[in-house]
């Protein structure tokens, strides 16, 4: 298991049933009605040993110098992608988290109401964390304001069977929507990843892959 990568035996999207995909939306639905506070990404920390070579310890980083958030890593046009996901906090204090279950049997990307360390990444990884805020497009419509909706869009798995998988979700808000999904860079276009999370910006048109799931 890959240091950081979501904790074996925690399924974060995939659901056995429809009863279990029904229970992760009741789940996500708990941030209807509460004004968001905080958006994080959760990244690689690809520049800690070029810019903070004095960090001997491992462990998270929180970016905070202005020349990191001048060329932020997960930042492409039109959207940004994170390594390991998003956690979003409310005005009551609670933490939401969006990640994605490892790659193979059981893919997709799941919310929860749990905070990103300890859970989607270890508390000892060395990951950058991100507090973006009003800082990034895609979330500029919700900061501040209250969640209206949250979609979990559930597709079947294998055709034949009962389980279902997440590869998209949908925030809504008062002032506008961000839609997340399964998604990478590559070459700074938007590409399907089985272990990445990509939020698009608005007026970015969800990927033909996904909307012809859904």
């Amino acid at each position: 298991m890959e240091i950081g990568a979501p904790g074996e035996g925690w399924a974060w999207s995939w659901a056995a049933s429809d009863a279990e995909a029904d229970a992760r939306r009741r789940d996500a639905n708990e941030l209807v009605g509460q004004r968001i506070r905080a958006v994080r990404y959760y990244t690689l920390d690809y520049r800690r040993h070029e810019l903070h070579p004095e960090l001997i310890d491992g462990g998270p980083r929180i970016i905070d110098a202005e020349s990191e958030w001048n060329e932020p890593t997960w930042l492409y046009d039109g959207f940004d992608a994170m390594d390991y996901g998003l956690e979003v906090t409310t005005d009551s204090g609670a933490a939401s988290s969006l990640t994605w279950d490892p790659p193979g049997d059981r893919e997709g990307i799941g919310l929860q109401p749990v905070p990103m360390l300890g859970t989607a990444v270890r508390s000892d990884a060395d990951v950058a964390i991100w507090e973006v805020g009003e800082r990034t497009a895609s979330w500029t419509p919700m900061v501040g304001r209250r969640v209206t909706g949250v979609d979990l869009h559930y597709v079947p798995w294998q055709e034949g069977h009962r389980s279902l998988w997440c590869p998209h979700i949908t925030f809504h808000g008062e002032d506008g929507h961000v839609e997340v999904v399964m998604g990478d860079s590559k070459d700074g276009a938007l590409v399907p990843s089985a272990d990445n999370v990509a939020a698009l910006h608005p007026g970015t048109s969800l990927p033909a892959w996904f909307s012809s799931k859904d």
